[in-house]
């Protein structure tokens, strides 16, 4: 789905996610897999946003995030490629292998420019990277350009959440300079789709080369009464830390 469709949905979507914050900073989220279906393969998209109070000025920028979903999530990886932090770094996306993206991104964030907080708008671009002892390994491509330029690689690693979660992944932010005297770039809001993109490979079975469509990210197999459990948790610079929950709704029956 483009992310231009994908925006308005999850916006609407997120009038019924639960947030928990500080007095000063609200932090909301939803989510919900594309197909909704029960054990295909799926893209997961996840909507997260920080509400600031009147006056406070630009949000405190964030410095982890740790985002979880539903148990029995599945990740059929096979013939995907990996692409490595340094080719990334030195010349962007287009350094990495096109059956290595695994996901693309974006939102909003707030710089300090002439004295006043400013809107920047930003991308994101997802990598699959190689395993890190044993555990899988995403980059993710930041890029925004005006009216401050900013160009970094996160790594998002696989973590795993306690009941009623499942999977998840962690993400360590480090401080984004801006322009000098001015404060750490932040994020008001942020979308992220993940999952089976149109990626394929030739494999020989039985002698001959067939061509095999990735799964990617699968869907559980079973849906509890309450729906999908999503939770992410988010930390500030300054130590304090929000948490938003949702449930998607579970696939309908067919009949």
């Amino acid at each position: 789905m483009k992310a231009a469709a994908l925006l308005p949905i999850m916006l609407v979507a997120m009038s019924s996610g639960v947030a928990f914050g500080s007095p000063t900073q609200t932090f909301t989220l939803a989510a919900s897999f594309t197909p909704n279906e029960l054990g295909v393969s799926t893209n997961l998209s996840m909507i997260m946003a920080l509400t600031q109070s009147a006056g406070t000025g630009i949000p405190n920028p964030v410095s982890d995030l740790v985002a979880y979903g539903p148990p029995g999530i599945g990740l059929d990886l096979q013939g995907v490629a990996t692409c490595e932090r340094m080719r990334l770094e030195l010349n962007g996306p287009t350094g990495c292998p096109a059956q290595s993206r695994v996901g693309f991104g974006g939102g909003v964030g707030a710089v300090e420019f002439a004295g006043a907080p400013v809107k920047e708008p930003y991308t994101l671009d997802f990598f699959l990277a190689p395993r890190e002892h044993g555990h899988l390994t995403i980059l993710v491509y930041v890029s925004a350009l005006n009216p401050v330029p900013v160009e970094l690689v996160l790594t998002a690693r696989e973590v795993h959440g306690s009941k009623p979660y499942g999977f998840g992944l962690a993400v360590a932010v480090p401080p984004v300079d801006t322009i000098p005297g001015a404060a750490n770039a932040s994020a008001e809001s942020g979308y992220v789709s993940l999952g089976g993109a149109d990626i394929a490979y030739y494999k020989t079975i039985r002698g001959k080369r067939k061509l095999v469509h990735i799964k990617g990210l699968v869907a559980p197999t079973t849906c509890p009464g309450g729906g999908f459990p999503f939770a992410a948790t988010v930390t500030f610079e300054d130590g304090a830390t929000s948490t938003g929950t949702y449930s998607s709704p579970c696939p309908a029956k067919r009949r």
